[in-house]
């Protein structure tokens, strides 16, 4: 093909080939509820066919070969020569996961050559005999010659009217972008401090229109990175469909909120957790069939998965109604794993007690398998939440089901921020929780027995935690009659104080993640430059009160 050069286009045909096996999975995950539907047939049909002549254009053979075999296929069971069953449902997702694999091929060595399709071929050719058919033989695919001919200019056109509206900009692109916004709003803070000291009006203004222009240039390179949720959770109705088959169990999977959208690099990231949480949600959180039955259940296990927004945070919760955690038993185990003593275990709230399955020694199945019982799993989930500051709960209630809640920041380089002092040293609170912030007075402190010291603001008592103790700072203001200032921070559906000695301000910040020295430190969720050079630790709100 001297006159159409192959690899300027084999990005697009990649990224259209996936949204069209994605389209693919969720027809036919449609097609085996609705067997006798023939607008998702024909749906089925026309993508087959569209993912034929754009690989027949491209030169990939494979592809060409097994898509035109499975669109005959399809075209029987549109025209009735043959009856949709769970056989032929069953193959027609062999036939896909061979699509995906030589997708893949074509994605890492420009050629779809080196996965064998001969064994996908062979059954769909002996399904004639399988369902004792008569069927006229399945005519080889047009050649690849004819075929790009055909297509080549109807290619070109359209690429040419797709790139008008959008371009693809390759991600190391846009991390690379971002990476320079961050520098500009630190050198954005260095410049202000500058002209707060020197008050020169001419440098004011300019420092103020910069400060614009800077905020705007941020806001439009954030949502060029912020992708739906739907990139991912597409692909989860065929992993529960899977695993429930090779469990013999009966699963359906809700999906909520897929169009909410987040930071590109964070999506790439959750994937895993949130399979391995639906996995999980199969295998330990659903029960048999027979013993849901047992229990006045539905035989038929429910599976939520729910994204939705919240002040900054991005929040996901996957929800069964299985069978729920035993807190009595995940002690024990804990326990007999030497993961915390006897003593320790008395004192844990139930919360506590349910993120010990997030050990790394923790696990309750009693076979290793390739589905679950690896004893890692809800580590790796805990790690990679934290790793981007974010947090994971476990709500659970024993027979009635679990829930899994990932809380996530929408956006992962730059947020507003409050600076202020506790005692002498210098901190970050996120802005994203804070509610409102409130000078203490002598006379609006309570002591409660089993609290402790509490604030009364507008008649609603609030529990606090003291800056100085939680960061075992050196208290240097002894008791001259200043409190300090609460800062009102709601998190979980809580409301509690965080007190402060000094309000410095708000600012914008770059978040830096905290180095491998201190990545296992508590109450922190990653540090700052702020103008003046100095490096200042951003505290981490949502686990300073439990």
């Amino acid at each position: 093909m001297s006159d159409f050069d192959i690899s300027q286009f084999k990005d697009m045909y990649i990224s259209e080939a996936r949204e069209y096996l994605t389209s693919l999975n969720n027809a036919l995950l449609k097609l085996e509820k609705e067997p006798q539907n023939l607008d998702v047939l024909n749906e089925i049909f026309r993508v087959a066919h569209t993912l034929k002549g754009m690989s027949a254009t491209m030169g990939f053979d494979n592809v060409v070969t097994l898509s035109h075999r499975m669109e005959s296929l399809l075209d029987k069971l549109r025209k009735k020569n043959l009856e949709v069953d769970q056989y032929i449902i069953d193959l027609l997702f062999k036939g896909l996961d061979t699509l995906e694999k030589l997708i893949e091929d074509i994605s890492l060595n420009s050629t779809d050559k080196n996965v064998p399709i001969k064994e996908i071929l062979d059954e769909i050719d002996s399904i004639e005999v399988k369902k004792k058919t008569v069927i006229s033989e399945i005519p080889p695919p047009p050649t690849l010659q004819i075929q790009q001919e055909e297509k080549k200019e109807e290619i070109k056109e359209e690429i040419k009217k797709v790139s008008t509206d959008t371009i693809r900009v390759r991600a190391e692109h846009l991390d690379r972008i971002m990476n320079l916004v961050g520098e500009l709003v630190i050198n954005k803070g260095m410049i202000q401090q500058l002209s707060s000291v020197y008050k020169i009006p001419e440098l004011e203004t300019a420092v103020a229109q910069f400060d614009r222009t800077i905020t705007e240039l941020q806001e439009e390179v954030l949502i060029t990175r912020m992708v739906p949720l739907k990139h991912i959770f597409d692909r989860y109705p065929r992993a529960v469909r899977d695993i429930s088959k090779r469990l013999n169990k009966e699963v359906e999977l809700e999906i909520i909120g897929s169009e909410i959208e987040v930071d590109r690099t964070l999506l790439d990231e959750i994937n895993e957790p949130l399979v391995h949480m639906l996995r999980n949600a199969v295998d330990h959180g659903i029960e048999p069939p027979q013993e849901r039955v047992g229990l006045g259940k539905s035989p038929v296990g429910k599976i939520r998965l729910q994204a939705k927004r919240e002040k900054g945070y991005c929040i996901i919760e996957i929800s069964d109604d299985g069978r729920g955690l035993d807190p009595e038993e995940i002690k024990r185990t804990a326990i007999e794993k030497k993961i915390i003593t006897l003593q320790e275990a008395k004192l844990l709230s139930e919360q506590e007690i349910f993120m010990l399955i997030c050990d790394p020694n923790y696990s309750t199945a009693k076979e290793v398998s390739d589905i679950s019982g690896r004893g890692v799993g809800m580590n790796v989930v805990k790690n990679i939440v934290e790793k981007y500051n974010g947090r994971l709960e476990i709500i659970s209630k024993k027979h009635e089901g679990t829930t899994f809640v990932l809380y996530l920041p929408l956006t992962l380089a730059i947020i507003q921020s409050l600076l202020v002092k506790i005692e002498e040293k210098e901190f970050a609170i996120p802005v994203a929780n804070v509610v409102e912030i409130a000078k203490i007075d002598k006379s609006c402190l309570k002591t409660i027995e089993e609290r402790g010291k509490v604030f009364v603001l507008r008649d609603e008592v609030l529990p606090l935690v003291w800056g100085e103790e939680l960061l075992n700072l050196k208290k240097v203001n002894k008791n001259n009659g200043d409190y300090g200032y609460a800062i009102i921070i709601e998190q979980r559906e809580r409301k509690f104080g965080f007190v402060v000695s000094r309000l410095l301000g708000q600012q914008q910040i770059v978040i830096k993640p905290l180095g491998k020295i201190l990545k296992g430190a508590k109450n922190f969720s990653g540090a700052t430059i702020l103008g003046d050079g100095s490096v200042v630790l951003i505290i981490d709100v949502g686990g300073i009160y439990g």
